[in-house]
């Protein structure tokens, strides 16, 4: 496969395929998570803080290839792609939440999560210079 033929997609067709690897990522998490519960004394103890760490992880994995994917405009790709998996995940909230109070906050540190992200993700590196 040659190395540019993610560039030539479409500017949506890259954040959507962002967001699906951002699922992923999150599915895999989940697999190692419930894992790691069935290994414990008492499996259904920390299910709540492992999925949380599951959605904070995947917002910042989100925001960060979300910007390291795009040719330009980096950071809104970063956001724009975060902005997707927190719609997304947020109609899941709204309909299987017992407290929306809480699933707000967790959605507003996931977006400064995937904020954070892709400004990390959309800086240049710095450039050394020769000296001869």
């Amino acid at each position: 496969m040659p190395k540019r033929t993610f560039d030539k997609l479409s500017f949506s067709a890259r954040m959507g395929i962002t967001a699906l690897c951002a699922v992923l990522f999150a599915l895999v998490l989940c697999l190692i998570f419930s894992f790691v519960a069935y290994m414990s004394e008492d499996p259904t103890k920390n299910l709540t803080l492992y999925g949380e760490i599951c959605y904070l992880a995947t917002m910042l994995f989100c925001g960060f290839t979300g910007a390291k994917l795009s040719r330009e405009n980096k950071f809104l790709c970063g956001i724009i792609s975060g902005g997707i998996l927190l719609v997304l995940s947020a109609i899941g909230a709204l309909i299987f939440s017992e407290n929306p109070i809480k699933s707000l906050i967790l959605a507003t540190l996931g977006m400064f999560l995937c904020t954070t992200a892709a400004v990390l993700g959309a800086r240049e590196p710095k450039r050394k210079r020769r000296t001869h």
